[in-house]
């Protein structure tokens, strides 16, 4: 058995919230998608920014607003949504004292030949 604490595991600042990758992981397989858990502290939002992967986040605790090529909607606990490659997207904590936590999933980034 593998376990990873969350008392103990690196958590970064990335894309406006704190980022705590799932993969890769050393010891264990890679596998072909990417994955992190996210918190957007209160009043805060992500940054604006667009890639090659396909996304999918899934809301996990508290409220937001969800901006993906300009086009808004709430979203609250147990929402996903799906991103699509290169779509510019920014998701905002609308709490003012709960953070927002979400898993974000990615996969079918190009690969160089």
């Amino acid at each position: 058995m593998k376990v990873r604490k969350a008392s103990t595991d690196v958590v970064k600042a990335e894309y406006g919230g704190d980022f705590r990758r799932l993969y890769p992981w050393d010891g264990v397989t890679t596998p072909s998608w990417g994955g992190a858990w996210m918190t957007i502290a209160p009043d805060q939002a992500s940054t604006p920014h667009d890639h090659d992967e396909e996304e999918t986040f899934l809301i996990l605790s508290g409220n937001g607003e969800m901006e993906v090529e300009g086009e808004r909607c709430a979203v609250e606990k147990g929402d996903m949504i799906y991103l699509p490659r290169f779509s510019t997207h920014k998701l905002r904590n609308v709490s003012s004292t709960t953070p927002l936590e979400l898993l974000c999933i990615w996969w079918g980034a190009p690969t160089s030949a």
